[in-house]
């Protein structure tokens, strides 16, 4: 049978059961369809490669860091009950306005994955009435240059998947993205069944990075994602769409804070470009460290040095890995003084900073086995 093929042909196009190699048409045995081919170019759309990574397990960039929630410089697992306090290291628990009290923090408790942490958010004072302005979220900020690949703002702005594990009470819930300028907001909706109410169940989200606005794509925040577990209706939108500011979930939110012992757990988190998320893979612990300390690096240390009574002297500490910004270097505390009255940061840069001691006396002045946090978090 003759075929008249088509003219002008290109690489890993078919026609019939015959595949152009860039020099001839070669009959394909057995007939191949809807095949990953290795022996020559195919032009497979996005989607296709999307689907044939997941389909087999490729491993993709995980824009989340610490998503396995290992990491916890600050705060170790001890629970706190305050806004802004940090159970692992680039999730924040964000509490606004509302009466409820509740206790966050890293746990070991075995993920579906194997991770040995997840955070757990308990409520100890229920709010059972969601005035307008209640919110309590835990938030996680991406640096822009970490996501600037998926060209959000741009008329080729990415498919993003997030997949993420939850253990929590039957209901509505809702995820929310921010944009850097917090001037956009998407929310989605994910719903826990009563059969899984309180049992560990994966869920996912899929939407499409927005076209406009501005993401920044330098050391600043690039995007922010959000688990809502209680939304005032002045943080409501609809599901789906992207909107205005601060957002954090649609008017079908379960309220968590509304029962006293109700537990909010999150695990085994993943943001990856594309509609489909591979499964999740615990990150190898001693790189994920080095990724947070980019924003928070805690340490204890030692300083010494000669100096004559009534001036300083000093020396300079660097930092395990180039922070994301010139951090905050606290006030040090703890340790032991010798022969000195104060130890103190003094000056620095993203690399690392000079601690100054005073020596009471003409000779050597130490202070043992203190602690310095720099802070550079988003």
């Amino acid at each position: 049978m003759a075929y008249d093929f088509p003219a002008s042909p290109t690489p890993g196009q078919t026609f019939n059961n015959y595949v152009w190699d860039g020099e001839k048409w070669k009959l394909q045995s057995p007939p191949v369809t809807g095949a990953v081919r290795y022996d020559i170019a195919q032009g497979l759309t996005s989607t296709q490669k999307a689907q044939g990574r997941a389909n087999i397990d490729v491993a993709r960039k995980n824009y989340i860091i610490n998503g396995a929630m290992m990491v916890s410089q600050e705060n170790g697992t001890t629970a706190g009950n305050i806004n802004g306090y940090w159970p692992a290291d680039q999730f924040v628990g964000v509490i606004t306005a509302t009466t409820a009290v509740v206790t966050i923090a890293q746990v070991a408790s075995r993920t579906p994955s194997g991770s040995p942490n997840r955070i757990r958010v308990a409520v100890t004072t229920a709010d059972a009435a969601v005035a307008a302005g209640d919110s309590v979220r835990i938030q996680h900020a991406i640096e822009g240059l970490r996501v600037a690949d998926l060209m959000a703002g741009t008329s080729s702005a990415k498919t993003i998947t997030i997949q993420f594990g939850v253990k929590a009470p039957a209901g509505t819930y809702c995820v929310a993205i921010w944009n850097s300028a917090v001037n956009q907001s998407y929310v989605a909706e994910y719903v826990i069944a009563a059969g899984e109410a309180n049992t560990d169940v994966i869920k996912s989200i899929t939407l499409t990075l927005n076209t406009t606005g501005t993401w920044a794509t330098d050391n600043t925040p690039g995007l922010y994602v959000m688990w809502t577990l209680m939304s005032g209706t002045t943080s409501q939108m609809a599901a789906n769409i992207w909107g205005g500011a601060q957002f954090l979930g649609t008017a079908n939110q379960f309220n968590c804070m509304g029962t006293i012992n109700n537990v909010f757990e999150l695990f085994d988190v993943s943001l990856t470009e594309g509609a489909t998320a591979p499964p999740f893979a615990v990150p190898d612990y001693a790189s994920e460290l080095a990724l947070c300390q980019r924003y928070y690096h805690k340490q204890n240390a030692y300083l010494m040095g000669y100096a004559a009574a009534g001036s300083s002297t000093g020396q300079f500490f660097n930092y395990p890995v180039r922070m994301r910004a010139n951090p905050t270097v606290a006030p040090f505390t703890g340790g032991a003084y010798s022969n000195a009255s104060a130890g103190s940061p003094s000056g620095g840069n993203d690399m690392g900073f000079r601690a100054v001691l005073s020596p009471t006396v003409t000779g050597m002045g130490y202070y043992d086995n203190f602690t310095f946090v720099a802070n550079a978090r988003l």
